[in-house]
């Protein structure tokens, strides 16, 4: 029981290895940077109504309704398994977005069941795993989407003076993750699947 937990764990660490391995060096930076923009949108008055948490409320289910749409129509064309767990990513994600009774704590259980997933079937979702934009784009994705939630926990509160709240950032870099989330799927339609590129060495 205890060799088959570390051969386990094993292939788990070599997965998020190669991942971490094929990860541009600038994603981390890439929710700062947005950070920025974010700040220097809220100080222009024609542009900063459109910032509020409304209506980045309203647009993040439209922009994720996009993205199942999509993605639910490559799963059901396109016969590589990649296409139908990006599906149930992007449908997880979206159904968060509704705020319905507990699809808040159900999408982290399902984001963990996910990743698990994906790390465990590794070898059935090449060449897209092996392909550079493609986890450029669910690396920054996901990192954007980490760190608004840090907004969030109320991690930044020291630093929000005058009219700045953390809404502002939390909304706004979701919104963002989303549309990375999005943009990963359109790009995704674009990768040969019937040509596996060799993956990386562990």
């Amino acid at each position: 029981m205890r060799e088959q937990l570390g051969v386990t764990a094993a292939w788990h660490v070599t997965t998020a290895t190669r991942v971490l391995r094929l990860t541009p060096p600038w994603v981390p930076f890439v929710p700062a940077a947005a950070v920025l923009v974010i700040l220097w949108l809220s100080t222009i008055p024609s542009v900063a109504p459109y910032l509020d948490k409304e209506r980045a409320e309203l647009i993040s289910p439209v922009i994720l309704a996009i993205g199942v749409v999509v993605g639910a129509w490559l799963a059901a064309v396109r016969p590589q398994i990649y296409f139908k767990w990006l599906a149930v990513f992007l449908l997880c994600l979206f159904l968060r977005e509704l705020h319905f009774q507990g699809t808040n704590t159900a999408f982290y259980i399902a984001l963990v069941i996910l990743i698990w997933w994906a790390s465990r079937a590794r070898e059935r979702l090449e060449p897209f795993i092996s392909n550079r934009t493609i986890v450029a784009l669910l690396m920054t994705a996901l990192w954007t989407y980490f760190v608004s939630k840090t907004f969030d926990r109320h991690l930044w509160d020291g630093l929000m003076t005058g009219t700045l709240t953390r809404d502002l950032f939390e909304e706004n870099l979701e919104v963002m993750g989303h549309v990375l989330f999005v943009a990963l799927v359109i790009v995704s339609a674009f990768v040969d699947g019937t040509f596996p590129a060799h993956p990386p060495r562990d």
